[in-house]
């Protein structure tokens, strides 16, 4: 088996001998494809996803700028101590409940014009939502609870070490990896079901079909079950889910109206990322760039200026402490994101590698590349996913250009019928 990150893809043998050779065809998944978008689509299939995408963007533009000023208002105003004076909390991991609590709230009043509107109004106005306004209030309700479940979590625990020792960033990485990689484990079992309801596949045919594929593979894949996704939108998806020895594939109830043969690749594009450990590959990754986040924190957080701007540099109850004051976590989140602008492309060219690896496997696993190359065109016109996108977002985009993935699996193609003869 040959590691991934050596910049070679890995071979699978699954039982009964079956092989499956990502690179067979020679294909490397670390360079992007060339391709131009035109020739692949329409100018008004690209104009019109343009026409859907354009006043997302410039909202999304508002949304993030009035919650960024809104944070450095409740960093400088030293919002968070203030609280604690007015309600006489004098306990710190009664402050940092109180900061996670009043935070959360403070987010969700200014993202909730933002959220009603692409939700109810926009996305409606373009056939894509089926949310009822019953169902969006209700997702507001668990996510926010959610939210102060999973930041108590998260925030106690580190705010403990951030008190206990000068090494906080360093023990607070290692922390804060362990747990986001238990949460993000946990999901699919208790998260997810919070929010959907997980049916077996009804259609047996198709069940066994999918079924197949999984052990032609060699993916331990128990049962397909099927997400009432169709309760909030009408784009469609796939992806495996489980830990342990226990798999699941999952459907979109709205990917049952495609084409059996495109389900069926999609589904052997899933089943890559699970057989060549994609997930598992990532999180070293992952927790390294999270280190850059806290080497970055150290550097900020530790600096007169800053405890003084958020006001935690004082004395007493309220005011004083420096950072272990849990009134300087508005700050700490403030900071924790910048480094993303940086990071994030690291992690996106991981992401890009993996899903091309993916869509080679699921060509050799199900060798219909009419269906692969339909199945994709498909997805990205019917969702109006941006056809041509600029430079700046393909190089922070966790897949490739739709146009991109058409032209490899073309030269997929290719090459293997020049193999074959």
């Amino acid at each position: 088996m040959v590691d991934l990150y050596g910049l070679r893809m890995t071979t699978i043998t699954a039982p009964g001998g079956t092989t499956i050779k990502p690179s067979r065809s020679g294909i490397s998944p670390w360079r992007a494809f060339p391709a131009k978008p035109e020739d692949w689509f329409d100018p008004d299939e690209i104009a019109k996803a343009k026409r859907y995408l354009k006043p997302i963007r410039a909202v999304s533009v508002a949304q993030k700028t009035l919650v960024f000023l809104v944070d450095l208002w409740i960093v400088g105003f030293h919002l968070m101590p203030k609280l604690f004076e007015a309600l006489n909390i004098t306990n710190w991991v009664f402050q940092v409940v109180a900061v996670i609590i009043a935070t959360d709230l403070i987010g969700t009043a200014l993202n909730f014009g933002f959220s009603w509107w692409r939700t109810m109004v926009y996305d409606k106005k373009w056939e894509f939502s089926t949310t009822t306004a019953g169902t969006f209030f209700s997702d507001l309700l668990k996510g926010t609870v959610l939210g102060w479940v999973i930041g108590s979590l998260l925030l106690i625990p580190l705010w403990a070490v951030v008190r206990a020792t000068d090494l906080w960033w360093f023990y607070g990485w290692i922390l804060i990896s362990v747990l986001s990689v238990g949460i993000g484990l946990l999901a699919p079992k208790i998260i997810f079901p919070l929010f959907n309801k997980y049916t077996p596949l009804a259609d047996e045919e198709l069940h066994q079909d999918l079924l197949r594929v999984a052990k032609h593979v060699g993916a331990d894949v128990r049962k397909v079950e099927v997400e009432d996704a169709s309760k909030r939108d009408n784009r469609d998806n796939a992806y495996v889910a489980g830990a342990g020895k226990v798999r699941r594939l999952v459907l979109f109830d709205t990917i049952l109206d495609r084409p059996r043969e495109q389900i069926r690749w999609v589904c052997a594009h899933e089943l890559g990322h699970w057989k060549l450990r994609h997930i598992v590959r990532m999180v070293p990754v992952a927790v390294a760039m999270l280190l850059v986040n806290f080497v970055f924190l150290k550097l900020v957080l530790e600096s007169d200026w800053a405890l003084r701007f958020a006001g935690v540099d004082g004395t007493g109850p309220f005011y004083g402490g420096g950072l272990g004051n849990p009134g300087a976590i508005p700050l700490f989140m403030l900071v924790f994101g910048l480094p993303g602008l940086l990071t994030n492309l690291v992690t996106s060219y991981v992401s890009r590698a993996a899903e091309r690896e993916a869509d080679l496997f699921g060509l050799e696993a199900v060798p219909e590349p009419e269906a692969a190359s339909a199945s994709l065109r498909n997805l990205h016109t019917d969702n109006l996913a941006d056809l041509a996108p600029s430079l700046w977002k393909r190089l922070n985009h966790s897949h490739p250009p739709v146009a991109e993935r058409l032209a490899l699996i073309r030269e997929w193609e290719r090459r293997s019928n020049a193999s074959a003869s």
